[in-house]
């Protein structure tokens, strides 16, 4: 790693943070699903897609993960707009590979393990500011 990497993904997070939030805002004008986070579920299921869409230009253009582009694309702007494009491109490369049972650990370890983390979070943030 170095500096220059650094920033092409700190401000392309920049970028897809700040294209989440206008996403998830623009969405939840209108709400259609009651309580269901339908932004949520939105937003990520566009990072996967767009994820998925740009790998292929990585490999025309023979850019490896450190190149800048990738970097700025894949980990800044759509690691900024949604972590759960990457975890699906990750997931998809295990099944891809032949890697069957990684991919259904990454998958059902990822969503348990942070289910279980935010709760913990949950109750300490509760224990230490209340």
């Amino acid at each position: 790693m170095d500096i220059r990497s650094l920033i092409f993904v700190a401000l392309g997070s920049a970028i897809g943070g700040g294209l989440r939030y206008v996403s998830i805002f623009l969405i939840d004008k209108k709400p259609i699903a009651g309580e269901f986070p339908l932004s949520v579920l939105a937003v990520n299921a566009l990072g996967s897609f767009i994820i998925g869409f740009v790998v292929p230009l990585y490999t025309r253009f023979e850019w490896g993960r450190d190149d800048p582009l990738p970097l700025f694309l894949s980990a800044g702007i759509l690691g900024g707009f949604t972590t759960f494009s990457t975890f699906s491109l990750q997931t998809l490369r295990l099944l891809q590979s032949g890697h069957y049972e990684l991919a259904t650990l990454n998958a059902f370890a990822s969503v348990l393990v942070c289910l279980v983390f935010v709760y913990i979070g949950l109750k300490s943030g509760q224990v230490v500011f209340n």
